[in-house]
């Protein structure tokens, strides 16, 4: 497993510069079909791995597996839409990002600290993790909206900036994620909703306030996007704020509250 987690981070770190070179028109063609090729192979690697590791724990999730399956999630729904989307750019901090959850799995003792989830409960589960996707994806958007923003300001060059889409374009594939991922947090919401009663405990309670208020977090920023046209700082702000609660709601109560 060992070897698996390996070569999925060397991929990952060859798909890194890959896109800093296309992005940058360096032999492009070249680069991109390059990008495509080891991008695939390290979405199959970590696959594989994550299916390993989360097997080896029967059904048994922490913390680390959970963050690692996100990922894997995002990477998907990554591969999905960047032929397209203008959305190469999230590369540059999504597999950044995903090595390091691999590198957690290194590094973690998974015999402490297991939750069995019940079977009636995996549509829910497998609902949340995608919406969960989709917002991730948004809120590495906003990340960099509010880069690009700062350098706008601040005028000096930058590489990265100069190479990413334009703020409109980057601004129109934000809240297409955000759409996508709201209609799955809601349809999470409400599949989760007839379980409640049969497990009420205090995690469980915190899960449910903190998913509740990234809902009406969205909820706002989309009435504010199509009744008064918000968009720049505030709209970014929002984004990234829904996506903080949705961490403590779905991976973070545990660390946070216990």
């Amino acid at each position: 497993m060992e070897l698996l987690a390996s070569l999925s981070i060397i991929g990952y770190i060859l798909s890194t510069l890959s896109i800093k070179n296309m992005l940058m028109q360096f032999n492009q063609k070249l680069t991109k079909t390059l990008f495509y090729i080891i991008l695939l192979l390290s979405v199959v690697l970590t696959s594989i791995y994550t299916y390993d590791l989360a097997s080896s724990h029967s059904i048994k999730l922490n913390f680390i597996i959970a963050l690692l399956v996100t990922f894997l999630i995002l990477n998907y729904l990554f591969v999905l839409f960047m032929f397209t989307k203008p959305i190469e750019h999230l590369g540059l901090i999504l597999f950044p990002l995903t090595i390091g959850a691999i590198l957690l799995t290194l590094f973690f003792n998974f015999e402490k600290e297991q939750i069995q989830i019940n079977n009636s409960l995996i549509l829910h589960v497998v609902v949340s993790i995608v919406s969960y996707g989709f917002l991730g994806l948004a809120a590495i958007q906003a990340s960099l909206l509010k880069y690009q923003e700062y350098k706008l300001k601040n005028v000096r060059n930058s590489s990265l900036s100069n190479t990413l889409p334009s703020i409109e374009k980057m601004e129109k594939v934000m809240f297409e994620l955000i759409i996508l991922g709201f209609i799955l947090l809601t349809l999470s919401l409400l599949s989760g909703s007839p379980f409640v009663g049969l497990e009420a405990s205090q995690n469980l309670l915190q899960k449910i306030t903190f998913s509740v208020i990234a809902w009406v977090t969205y909820s706002y920023l989309l009435f504010k996007k199509f009744s008064s046209g918000v968009r720049g700082k505030q709209a970014t702000n929002l984004t990234l704020s829904g996506m903080a609660f949705l961490f403590i709601a779905y991976l973070g109560t545990k660390i946070f509250f216990m």
